[in-house]
């Protein structure tokens, strides 16, 4: 308290205009440096003992995507992977995998590189709940709905989106995902404002083809492994900084998504449609909660947050859904919404 004084009410806005709000930002950047700082040590001391080229590492600290890319930049790893889920949760997993192949003396076993391992979405599930609340809903082939799709983002839609397994860890990388154009500074002050409720100031990440990725943005040698589960801050490109303003940091960096196809492929062709409409095949990738919410899982968890908040559209597997212009989330919504479960 002496050091730093009195803690921040974390709902109270940051006024940089302040003595109080120069002292938290202030006090959030010595911290973050430092911390910074231990971690490229830590690395390059361990590099320079093993002389090995790959760092692998976990643990909540390792979601620091600006502290990841000092490491991979500074360390003398030629790659560094942190794995979707590196917090308490990817830990227990990494015990019991210890476990398995060391006491138990099971064979390794090839493991898929993705990060889908959770419950699966149900659209019929979906589209049965929407209707009974009276949305409009449409179940379309790929290409159709895909179409809708761009259509809603062009106009500053914002679309809610649920494909296949839920993610295994805090970031939402491609099936569990709210997602928006990238080009407006507003979109992102309306994602904070009326659907995520959380602190202007926090940027949303960029999801981007892994064949478009050098186009946008700056990644180093070991970059695009970084970004495959959004574990790095890197720069993005002076010329399209303004192109990308809803996802670009005010020290003009980005933490990207670098998708290849076989990963999401269905998000992957999303973005190839929008990229055909718009030159720019990037979206705004967030996960699909609001502040204080795990993210969603089964259809009905994403049909609530679609009615409580301000996504335009969503979309499970080939079900859209549409609020009806007139609607408003009924007094009874959440008695609905129990009993369908």
């Amino acid at each position: 308290m002496d050091l730093f004084g009195p803690a921040r009410d974390r709902y109270e806005p940051i006024d940089l205009e302040t003595p109080d709000g120069r002292r938290f930002a202030d006090c959030a950047a010595s911290v973050q440096r430092v911390l910074e700082d231990v971690l490229v040590d830590i690395a390059r001391r361990l590099q320079r003992e093993t002389g090995l080229t790959d760092l692998c590492y976990g643990g909540g600290v390792a979601l620091n995507g600006v502290a990841n890319a000092r490491i991979l930049a500074e360390s003398g790893f030629e790659r560094v992977f942190v794995p979707p889920a590196p917090g308490d949760a990817g830990c227990a997993l990494g015990a019991a995998l210890y476990a398995d192949r060391i006491y138990f003396r099971n064979p390794d076993r090839t493991v898929p590189d993705h990060p889908f391992w959770g419950p699966a979405v149900d659209a019929a599930e979906l589209a049965r709940a929407a209707r009974e609340d009276g949305q409009v809903v449409d179940e379309l082939d790929d290409r159709a709905l895909l179409d809708r799709i761009v259509d809603e983002l062009s106009v500053g839609g914002i679309v809610g989106w649920m494909e296949g397994a839920c993610e295994f860890g805090p970031r939402a990388l491609g099936h569990r995902s709210i997602l928006a154009a990238p080009h407006a500074r507003e979109t992102r002050d309306r994602l904070n404002r009326d659907i995520k409720f959380r602190e202007e100031f926090r940027p949303f990440a960029p999801v981007v083809p892994s064949e478009a990725a050098g186009r946008f943005f700056e990644l180093p040698s070991g970059g695009e492994r970084l970004s495959r589960f959004m574990s790095g801050v890197f720069p993005v490109k002076a010329e399209w900084r303004d192109r990308l303003a809803a996802v670009t940091h005010v020290d003009g960096s980005a933490r990207v998504q670098v998708l290849e196809r076989e990963m999401a492929p269905r998000l992957h062709a999303l973005l190839g449609a929008y990229g055909r409409r718009s030159g720019i095949p990037v979206l705004l990738n967030t996960s699909f909660n609001v502040a204080g919410e795990p993210i969603v899982t089964r259809a009905l968890e994403g049909y609530s947050t679609f009615r409580r908040g301000g996504i335009d559209m969503l979309v499970a597997g080939t079900t859209l859904v549409k609020k009806k212009r007139t609607a408003s989330p009924s007094a009874s919504m959440q008695e609905r919404v129990a009993s369908w479960s």
